[in-house]
């Protein structure tokens, strides 16, 4: 398994983004990684740090946990291009993870997780499942499969490689054609020539706060509340209506 935490401490898109302060994301970088390099040790699991605004990783190893832990490899990214810049930082993240898969030679089976580098997930071994079938992919998705949630997803080596690379491209935040919707329509190409959409065991319970809307602190009391009203909902959804059309 690797876990990968996409990064950008010095943001290069910042007309559509709350934090810009790159001392203030690092903060939020250290504290995540923190948290994510004992996690992905108790799985076993590779901790990838991709990061493309030039900011020593070595360093910010040590200011999070005093070193640099034999399963955590770094991955320094060149800073997006001038196109990726206007298309948003939905382009500028997609080349992250072309980057990351160009650079693993993982059999097709091999399990990639990918998670917003300043972002926690705290159920995370309540939310992923013991294993992925080939060929599939573990996320969230909207009701209407117009998008699908980029924080935090999973799948094989394979899909990723088949179907998600190459999709900055296609991003055009201006535009409101954001990564998730690209991201969601390739997961839907690949359904239709096989390939599978798993759902999280549980809903995923945040810690940080959103990059982009200033009033969205995850793992506050509002939304932990809201997160409690929603679960009855994907249970229904995960078990009786999981059949239902609509």
């Amino acid at each position: 398994m690797r876990i990968l935490l996409t990064a950008t401490v010095t943001p290069q898109v910042t007309w559509d983004l709350h934090i810009q302060d790159p001392e203030v994301r690092r903060r939020q970088y250290v504290e995540s990684l923190r948290r994510w390099v004992p996690t992905a040790a108790a799985y076993g699991a590779t901790l990838v740090l991709v990061e493309n605004s030039g900011e020593d990783l070595e360093r910010l190893a040590h200011d999070a946990v005093g070193e640099v832990p034999r399963h955590v490899r770094f991955l320094p990214a060149p800073a997006p291009s001038s196109d990726d810049v206007e298309r948003g930082k939905g382009a500028a993240e997609a080349a992250m993870l072309d980057l990351f898969s160009g650079s693993s030679a993982d059999d097709d089976d091999a399990v990639w997780y990918k998670v917003t580098g300043r972002l926690f997930v705290r159920n995370f071994a309540r939310c992923v499942p013991d294993g992925l079938p080939p060929d599939s992919i573990v996320a969230r998705a909207a009701m209407d499969l117009r998008q699908m949630d980029t924080r935090f997803f999973g799948a094989t080596a394979g899909f990723w490689r088949g179907h998600l690379t190459g999709a900055g491209v296609h991003v055009d935040d201006r535009a409101e054609f954001f990564l998730e919707k690209v991201l969601m329509r390739r997961v839907l190409t690949a359904m239709g020539q096989g390939a599978e959409l798993l759902r999280f065991g549980a809903q995923p319970a945040w810690y940080g706060r959103s990059g982009t809307h200033a009033d969205r602190v995850y793992d506050s009391l509002p939304n932990r509340a809201k997160r409690l009203a929603t679960n009855q909902l994907e249970s229904l959804l995960k078990g009786p209506l999981r059949g239902k059309q609509y």
